[in-house]
C-alpha cells in the first residue's frame, strides 16, 4: 500500500515488468514536429464591462514574457468582449468564457469554461440557447447565470464540442456542493480542473487534493475525463499552475485541439506517453504484447529545479505499476497488461506537490 499526495489516497501494488533496450520509435513518431508549450487555460482579465480581473489583456501579454507562459485562456465572466479587443492576440490567448448556473435537479450551483478554437463559434452557441444564457448578442453582449435542467446544459456541452471546443468543469469541488460524483460529470468528452490554486503560492493544497480525488472517482467509474490545472488568476499574473502541451503550432486553436483530444498534462513537466502508437487521451484496443512508452524530457524554466527530487509513478485501475525517483531526461518502457487505463504522475518530493498529472490512455477489449 502506498500513500499518494495525501494520507488518505492509497494504491495497491500492480507491478509491471520493465522492457530493457526498448524501441521508442513509435513514441518519437507521435511527437515528431511538436514542441512543448506551457500555459493556463483559465485566467481572468480587466477587459471592461462586467469583467472582474485586475490585469488588462495588454498587461497579460507583457507578464507572460516574464513568466515564460506560452498561452493563457482569458475566461472572463458573463461576457465575450475580451475576445474582440484589438489586443486579443490568438497566438497567445485562447477563446472562451466562464459561465455558471444552477441545476434544477440536483439543486447545485456550478461554474464551467466554454473553450473554443474560434470566437465566432462561441457567439453561435450563446445565441442558440437563450434559455441558458439570455445573451444580449454581439461582442458587447452580456449573459446571465440561469437555473436550468441538467439535460439542457448537456445540450450546450454538445454544441460547444460540435464547434471544435470543450466544456471544462471549473474548480468543481470549490463551487458545486454535492456528495454524488455523477453530479460533477459533464458527459462524454468532459474535462475537469484538478490542480487549483486561486492565487495562492501552494501548488499542493486541499482544493487540489479534493479535485484529484473526484477525478480518481471518475476514472474508477469508467468515465473518460481529461484533467487540467489552473491558477484561476484574477489578480497579479502567475505561473504557479500550468499545463504542458506538445503542440504542432503556437496558437490558441492548436492548444484547444490538444485539449479536446486529451493529449496534454497538468503541471510543469511534460510527459510524452504512448501505448504502441496510441497517444495520450485516446482509447486503444488491448492486445497481448503491447508496450507502454514514456519519456520525460522538458521542464518549465521557472518551476523545474533539477536539484529537487522527483518520483514518477505509472498508475493503472489496479494500482501502481511502477514507482521510482527520476532525473531528466528519463525514459521507461513497460509491458502492458489487461487494464482499463494507464496514466503517469510525477511528485516533487520536497513538498509533495504534483509536478505533472498525466492524462490516461484507455484500453478496451
Amino acid at each position: 500500500m502506498k500513500m499518494h499526495l495525501s494520507e488518505d489516497i492509497k494504491f495497491e501494488q500492480d507491478r509491471h515488468d520493465i522492457i530493457q533496450n526498448a524501441d521508442f520509435s513509435a513514441l518519437d513518431k507521435l511527437y515528431d514536429g511538436r514542441k512543448i508549450y506551457f500555459g493556463d487555460y483559465h485566467c481572468h482579465s480587466q477587459s471592461g464591462g462586467k469583467s472582474d480581473g485586475h490585469t488588462t489583456p495588454e498587461q497579460w501579454l507583457e507578464a507572460m514574457k516574464d513568466l515564460h507562459l506560452d498561452f493563457v485562456g482569458l475566461m472572463d465572466h458573463k461576457q465575450v468582449r475580451h475576445m474582440f479587443l484589438d489586443c486579443f492576440d490568438e497566438e497567445f490567448f485562447i477563446c472562451g468564457t466562464e459561465p455558471g448556473g444552477y441545476f434544477i435537479e440536483p439543486e447545485v450551483s456550478f461554474h464551467y469554461l466554454m473553450i473554443v478554437p474560434k470566437k465566432e463559434g462561441l457567439l453561435k452557441v450563446l445565441e442558440a440557447f437563450p434559455e441558458m444564457f439570455n445573451f444580449e448578442g454581439g461582442p458587447e453582449g452580456f449573459f446571465e447565470y440561469i437555473r436550468v435542467e441538467k439535460s439542457k446544459f448537456l445540450e450546450v456541452v454538445k454544441a460547444i464540442q460540435d464547434e471544435g471546443g470543450v466544456v471544462v468543469h471549473a474548480h468543481p469541488k470549490q463551487v458545486m456542493k454535492s456528495d454524488n460524483p455523477d453530479d460533477y460529470y459533464f458527459g462524454e468528452g468532459a474535462v475537469i480542473e484538478i490542480v487549483y490554486t486561486f492565487n495562492t503560492p501552494a501548488v499542493l493544497n486541499q482544493d487540489t487534493i479534493d479535485n484529484y480525488k473526484l477525478w480518481m472517482e471518475f476514472l474508477n467509474r469508467g468515465y473518460k475525463v481529461i484533467n487540467t490545472a489552473t491558477s484561476d488568476c484574477h489578480g497579479t499574473p502567475s505561473n504557479i499552475a500550468m499545463n504542458a502541451v506538445y503542440s504542432d503550432a503556437k496558437n490558441g486553436p492548436a492548444y484547444v485541439k490538444y485539449l479536446k483530444q486529451g493529449d496534454l498534462n497538468s503541471g510543469f513537466l511534460g510527459i510524452k506517453m504512448s501505448i504502441d502508437s496510441n497517444p495520450v487521451g485516446s482509447t486503444a484496443k488491448y492486445t497481448d504484447g503491447m508496450k507502454l512508452l514514456i519519456k520525460v524530457e522538458d521542464g518549465h524554466i521557472d518551476n523545474y529545479d533539477p536539484d529537487d527530487s522527483y518520483r514518477l509513478e505509472v498508475i493503472t485501475d489496479k494500482g501502481i505499476a511502477y514507482s521510482n525517483n527520476i532525473t531528466l531526461p528519463f525514459n521507461l518502457a513497460l509491458e502492458v497488461k489487461d487494464r482499463k487505463f494507464y496514466r503517469v504522475m510525477i511528485i516533487r518530493e520536497s513538498d509533495g506537490a504534483p509536478a505533472a498529472i498525466g492524462n490516461p490512455i484507455w484500453l478496451e477489449k
